[in-house]
């Protein structure tokens, strides 16, 4: 009787602890969800009101200065840059990158990422009143050159805006994304075996199926990838 009540003792534990588990899956799981569907943001050189339009729980910010080694730019959707030099304008406008801040957003630029630079801290504006007309104009001319690469010179009242457009913008591409593979699993053939042949790819694709739903442990032969590739034949894993 005591062996029973024992065995039963060790599988109720056995039982919360895998309970336990799953749940604590679970919640990371969406607490990861609802990360991803928040806007990733970069900010550099941000003022104390600059920092003000960021502070929203939508939004997901990291500072450049808090980075010590290599920083991955596929992680962010934008960057808001709170200043910038006349230097750093000059260098960004002709594509040198020749220090942190003109590296990085140069590698946005080349990345298509959105980029805004905040105009109550790019330099020279301050000089407007005081400037010799004609260099004021030349370094007018580099905001205008970065404009046309597609950077955004917004005002510090507006960054909340813009961070709340950012982030229609992903939910947009998530949402497309997602009716996409419904539409390439709506339209897709499921395949019941271990591998996937160029006879295989050849009937699916002969049949009219734009998709081929596999499984993670699903071998997809190198003729077949190749068919499949020439025919821009989808692989969905599911």
């Amino acid at each position: 009787m005591n062996i029973e009540v024992k065995d039963l003792k060790i599988l109720i534990e056995s039982i919360s602890k895998e309970v336990m588990k799953r749940l604590d899956a679970r919640m990371n799981n969406h607490e990861f969800i609802l990360d991803q569907k928040k806007v990733k943001v970069l900010a550099i050189a941000m003022s104390g009101n600059a920092i003000q339009g960021l502070q929203n729980p939508l939004y997901h910010v990291d500072f450049f200065e808090d980075f010590e080694g290599c920083l991955d730019i596929r992680a962010y959707d934008c960057m808001v840059l709170g200043n910038i030099s006349n230097q750093e304008l000059a260098h960004i406008s002709i594509g040198l990158a020749n220090d942190k801040v003109s590296s990085i957003v140069i590698d946005f630029i080349l990345a298509g990422k959105k980029l805004y630079i905040v105009n109550e801290g790019v330099s020279y504006h301050k000089y407007k009143d005081t400037s010799n007309i004609y260099f004021y104009n030349m370094l007018k001319g580099y905001e205008e050159r970065l404009e046309k690469f597609g950077i955004e010179f917004i005002n510090e009242d507006e960054i909340g805006q813009r961070m709340l457009d950012s982030k229609t913008e992903k939910a947009e591409t998530i949402e497309k994304a997602e009716t996409i593979e419904k539409v390439q699993v709506s339209q897709g053939y499921c395949v019941q075996g271990k591998i996937v042949t160029e006879s295989l790819a050849k009937q699916v694709h002969k049949n009219g199926y734009k998709s081929l739903l596999i499984k993670n442990n699903t071998i997809v032969t190198p003729l077949a990838r190749d068919y499949i590739r020439a025919n821009e034949i989808n692989i969905v894993t599911t």
